[in-house]
């Protein structure tokens, strides 16, 4: 009975296809083994950006919930605040709507329960919020609400660079992280700069989560790691 642990590396790169292990055999010079390796590395950092995507997720999350429930309260709206049509306005924000009115049905289980806000809150994933940092909330969501949620930045509360800034950002990890979701090659991104666009939000928003995050993240070992 053959060795469990020998394997025929180009029997894994049939299995795997070519297609998918093209960028990895690219930078590998066409080695068989090295391109595995490679490939098992890029599953190894995209784990540890997910972890660290996902509580970024979770912080901006809460800090834009609390901030826009504050806006419909100071306006006299009733809760919560993703029923005010009066906040997503005009054909632009038809989309914004939809996947609102999406993330309700999913956290009423198709209306078999009652809706509760933090269930809403959590079918509201990266892009909901990603979007929502887009210049068509600028007059109405950042100046009074969303702008101030990012304390440390360093504008001292400039709203429209806080904005601009966060949007950039949150625009690059977007992508990065649905290429993670869907176990799409990352290792040619410039992942440093990556890693520390995360810690850079999180910082801008509180100081303590980020030091809290710094000692989690596994980013800088896994990074280390890379096979030559």
């Amino acid at each position: 009975m053959p060795n469990p642990s020998t394997f025929d590396p180009t029997v894994i790169l049939n299995r795997l296809s070519h297609d998918r292990l093209r960028s990895y055999l690219d930078d590998c010079d066409y080695d068989p083994s090295r391109a595995l390796d490679l490939y098992a590395w890029n599953a190894q950092i995209a784990a540890a950006f997910l972890e660290d995507l996902g509580r970024l997720e979770v912080v901006l999350r809460n800090r834009f919930d609390e901030a826009l429930i504050g806006l419909t309260a100071s306006a006299g709206l009733p809760s919560p605040w993703y029923d005010q049509a009066a906040l997503f306005a005009g054909r632009s924000n038809r989309h914004t709507l939809k996947v609102i009115a999406k993330a309700k049905r999913r956290a009423a289980r198709n209306e078999e329960q009652p809706t509760i806000h933090d269930n809403v809150m959590t079918q509201l994933g990266f892009g909901f919020w990603r979007f929502l940092c887009s210049p068509r909330y600028h007059t109405t969501l950042w100046v009074p609400a969303l702008a101030a949620q990012f304390p440390n930045h360093p504008s001292g509360g400039n709203a429209a660079r806080v904005r601009t800034e966060v949007e950039s950002r949150m625009d690059r990890l977007h992508f990065l992280r649905n290429r993670v979701a869907h176990h799409e090659a990352i290792h040619r991104r410039e992942l440093a700069d990556d890693a520390e666009l995360i810690m850079e939000l999180v910082q801008w928003m509180c100081s303590d989560t980020h030091a809290w995050m710094t000692g989690l993240s596994r980013i800088p070992d896994v990074l280390a790691t890379r096979p030559a």
